[in-house]
């Protein structure tokens, strides 16, 4: 079992009370949805920071397409999939 730390956090009572109904919903503990839920969205995000520090990295070495060519990509692409369809 991973080694586990107290977090103490304030939230609207609205949200407690969500939190609260849905764990017992599952038979879950409070702390137990708590976790999953921040961990989701953490991964979630911290996928989308290095997405974004990519793009950045990217432009700045001129990895880039012209607004034209990214259209005319996308509009290929959804010619294609409409014709197989």
């Amino acid at each position: 079992m991973a080694k586990t730390a107290t977090l103490n956090l304030r939230v609207s009572e609205e949200l407690k009370s969500k939190l609260g109904q849905f764990a017992e919903r599952t038979q879950r503990t409070p702390s137990a949805v708590a976790e999953r839920a921040m961990e989701a969205f953490l991964d979630r995000e911290m996928e989308m920071l290095e997405a974004i520090e990519q793009s950045r990295e990217d432009f700045s070495e001129g990895r880039t397409v012209s607004h034209e060519d990214a259209m005319a990509r996308i509009r290929a692409t959804i010619d294609e999939r409409r014709s197989k369809a």
